[in-house]
C-alpha cells in the first residue's frame, strides 16, 4: 500500500452516535467468602465483543458486550465480593459513510468503551444496595484488548476453505 492511500484511508473521520442500548441480562451474586478485613480484593474479569452491521443500512451497526466477574483459581478468599455477569447491546450510526473495516475498528474501541460505562454504571447501581456495598467494575483498556485480540487472530492457522 503507498503511502498516499494510507494517508486517504486515515482521512476517512468515521464520526458516529450512539442511538441505544439495551441491558440484555445481568446477575449479581454476594460472594459468601468475602472477607471484609483484607485490604486488597482480587478477581479475573473477562469481556466478549460482537459487532454486526444492520442488514439493511451500511451505516449502522450494533455492539454487544458480556463481562463477567469469578474468582482467579485458589483465590476465593481475596474475591471481590460480588460474582457478575451482564451483558447488554449498543446500537451506533455512523454519520457519513465509513469503510467497514475502519467502522468496526472505531466501535471496537470507543463504542466498546461506551457501552461498557453503561454496563460498569448498571453494576454500580445494583450493587450500591447490597451487602457489600456498591462495586465499580475496573476500568478496561479497549486499545490493549483490541492490540491482544489483533495478535490473537493473527497468530490463528488460516482455515482451509
Amino acid at each position: 500500500m503507498s503511502p498516499m492511500s494510507k494517508q486517504r484511508k486515515h482521512d476517512v473521520k468515521c464520526v458516529f452516535r450512539l442511538d441505544l442500548y439495551q441491558i440484555e441480562s445481568v446477575a449479581v451474586t454476594q460472594n459468601e467468602t468475602f472477607d471484609t478485613a483484607m485490604s486488597l480484593h482480587t478477581g479475573d474479569i473477562s469481556s466478549a465483543i460482537n459487532i454486526a452491521p444492520h442488514k439493511n443500512d451500511p451505516g449502522k451497526y450494533r455492539l454487544t458486550m458480556g463481562i463477567q466477574v469469578k474468582p482467579s483459581p485458589k483465590k476465593e478468599k481475596e474475591f471481590f465480593p460480588y460474582l457478575i455477569a451482564i451483558s447488554g447491546r449498543a446500537f451506533f450510526t455512523f454519520e457519513e459513510p465509513c469503510p467497514r473495516e475502519q467502522a468496526e475498528a472505531v466501535l471496537r474501541l470507543n463504542g466498546a468503551s461506551i457501552l461498557y460505562g453503561l454496563l460498569r454504571a448498571q453494576v454500580a447501581q445494583i450493587t450500591a444496595q447490597s451487602v457489600h456495598g456498591q462495586f465499580l467494575l475496573p476500568a478496561m483498556n479497549f486499545v490493549e484488548l483490541a492490540k491482544v485480540q489483533a495478535d490473537a487472530e493473527s497468530a490463528a492457522p488460516a482455515k482451509k476453505g
